[in-house]
């Protein structure tokens, strides 16, 4: 909401106030026009007799006016006429009421306020103008007796009108003022949201074509993005970055026997149970088809052993669960790293190990390669005994 200097809503404050009309301000504006206390005497004199020819004078002005058809369809109809004629009749009396102080200053900057809002153009308020001043001096030369008074009278006349005059331009100007910044605020407004708009559809658009649609996870695009950020932050915090690769097992079979709904299902479930063994800063993609993986950052291979050991608890719990999985593990860092495709490629053959670990084909196993064991030439658990515990929960 918009607030004057004071602090005061607009609704509060006069025009003179919205302005900052001050008396300082009134008394250099009459000096401008050399409107004197000579000219408040004479006109203040003039007061009496001008309000007796007042009704003729005002009914021989709207006459003039309501001549020309624009000015008659401004004014519309009988009943706003005898208003306007009303209000002109006390416009004149406080014209020469000799009181020109803030209170009447206030009003003539309504006068103009008024008049801006009907629709009256500078061209039409100056011809009023023209037409008042012509009604005045006739008035002047009726009541005057010397040349010397009549001339006095009218320059008194001339003064005050000018006066009046420019208080109602500067509410014309101020009005303008106000509708062009008002345009430019809702311009600028507008432009902020619009910018708003389409940096939100921008998000979506990049967000769609970084998701994968069925699983609502990251697709190969995304990962490709986050596997290069995440290198380069571990590479640069000389810490570990591990990588889970998921396939399931005998994923065209489960489609051509028991449809591709049930695919599709089994596809959601592998995603949803992986979101749920990691952390929140792992990032679970799908790369496509029956593949999934998951780029652990700062995560050592034992901890991502864990992170693979918890998903296959996962998969184990949901029931009538048609397919097992292979998982495949590795890990660089923290001071020696491979490439992203090269991590990659470490992780699928890792993942080809864990296949060889259900060569019976065994349904609902998943089988994981424990890159701690595979690592040590052969000691330790077989990959049989690895998919085992793992089936095991």
């Amino acid at each position: 909401m918009s607030l004057g200097t004071s602090g005061m809503r607009i609704v509060e404050q006069t025009l003179a106030e919205q302005m900052k009309f001050s008396d300082r301000e009134i008394e250099k504006r009459k000096q401008l026009f050399n409107l004197k206390d000579e000219d408040v005497a004479i006109l203040r004199s003039c007061k009496s007799a001008v309000t007796e020819r007042l009704d003729r004078a005002i009914d021989e002005f709207y006459a003039r006016q309501v001549d020309d058809p624009e000015i008659a369809l401004i004014i519309g109809d009988s009943e706003t006429l005898s208003r306007v004629k009303g209000a002109m009749r006390n416009y004149i009396v406080e014209l020469f009421g000799g009181v020109y102080d803030n209170d009447y200053v206030n009003s003539r900057l309504r006068v103009g306020k008024v008049h801006w809002r009907i629709g009256v153009t500078p061209k039409f308020f100056l011809s009023a103008l023209r037409r008042l001043n012509v009604v005045l001096y006739a008035i002047m030369d009726e009541i005057s007796d010397t040349p010397i008074e009549l001339h006095a009278r009218k320059e008194a006349v001339q003064k005050i009108l000018f006066f009046d005059s420019q208080l109602v331009f500067d509410t014309y100007i101020n009005a303008l003022s106000t509708e062009v910044t008002a345009a430019k605020d809702e311009t600028a407004a507008y432009a902020r949201g619009l910018e708003e708009e389409v940096a939100l559809r921008t998000q979506q658009m990049k967000e769609l074509t970084l998701t994968d649609d069925l699983t609502g996870v990251n697709n190969k695009r995304a990962f490709g993005e986050h596997a290069k950020r995440e290198m380069a932050g571990a590479q640069r915090a000389n810490r570990e970055l591990s990588l889970l690769y998921i396939d399931i097992n005998d994923f065209k079979l489960l489609n051509d026997t028991l449809g591709h709904q049930v695919g599709d299902d089994l596809l959601v479930k592998v995603a949803c149970h992986l979101k749920g063994a990691c952390r929140e800063s792992d990032i679970v993609c799908r790369l496509g088809g029956d593949e999934f993986c998951v780029l652990m950052p700062d995560v050592p291979a034992a901890s991502a052993l864990n992170i693979a050991e918890r998903f296959a608890e996962l998969m184990y719990e949901e029931a009538g669960s048609p397919v097992g999985a292979s998982v495949g593990i590795a890990t660089t860092g923290p001071t020696q790293f491979c490439t992203v495709e090269e991590l990659v490629a470490q992780a699928d053959q890792s993942m080809y190990r864990a296949k060889q670990g259900n060569k019976d084909g065994k349904p609902g196993l998943v089988c994981i390669d424990n890159p701690l064991l595979s690592s040590n030439d052969g000691d330790g658990d077989t990959l049989e005994d690895q998919a085992l515990r793992s089936e095991a929960g």
